[in-house]
């Protein structure tokens, strides 16, 4: 989640850098603001409310120890009416709390200052080169053939089973999978320090949340 403090304080960036994602999500951080102002601004009144009720309650002892019955009774109606406005107020802060926890919940992290605008990979800049592009006396595959050739991936299958992006790995293509697999975990392991977990397939909602995924994927 972005931390609220960076918004208020850097808004025109916060939403040029969100514009380069090109999702919209720039176009809720007015609405943010306004709710983020209407929070602290009934935070204070609640604050102030509670001071004048303790105020209140001091000079209605004071008022009983003088025996001034209807002066303190008076007061008593005043400090009741005073809670039901805290009361009132500290509702009002929780529904706008739940509204920017939602909305809060929906940006993106935001992309690097340096990134260039840009919807396709043709709007990337070329950086770098290393060496030169390899040449060849024939016409070479593209990594589908290949893997469909080998029969390492089913990428129709993978489709059907999951959807568009997904891979069914076979035979030689599902070994070489799970071996990369150990590999990695014995390299982070033994010369990292890693410590290998194997948790839960199913999570609960806080950690769908904690790692980004909801709201907006919900």
């Amino acid at each position: 989640m972005l931390d609220i403090r960076l918004i208020r304080e850097k808004t025109d960036d916060v939403k040029r850098r969100l514009a380069l994602r090109h999702g919209g999500d720039e176009s809720a951080i007015d609405q943010v603001l306004e709710l983020d102002q209407s929070r602290r601004q009934n935070l204070t009144k609640v604050e102030e409310l509670k001071n004048s009720r303790n105020s209140e309650s001091k000079a209605i002892g004071a008022l009983m120890r003088d025996k001034k019955v209807d002066e303190a009774n008076s007061l008593k109606e005043k400090v009741r009416k005073i809670n039901d406005q805290i009361s009132s107020l500290e509702e009002k802060v929780s529904s706008i709390d739940a509204n920017l926890r939602e909305l809060m919940l929906g940006f993106p992290n935001l992309p690097h200052p340096d990134i260039p605008d840009g919807r396709t990979a043709e709007d990337n800049p070329e950086i770098r080169r290393f060496g030169s592009p390899k040449s060849f006396d024939f016409q070479p595959k593209n990594h589908i053939e290949i893997c469909e050739d080998l029969g390492l991936i089913d990428f129709k299958r993978g489709a059907k089973l999951s959807g568009s992006g997904f891979l069914l790995y076979t035979d030689w293509g599902a070994r070489l999978e799970r071996a990369l697999i150990s590999f990695l975990l014995d390299l982070h392991i033994h010369e990292n320090g890693y410590t290998e977990v194997s948790p839960p397939f199913l999570v609960n909602k806080d950690c769908m949340e904690g790692v980004g995924q909801f709201p907006k994927f919900k």
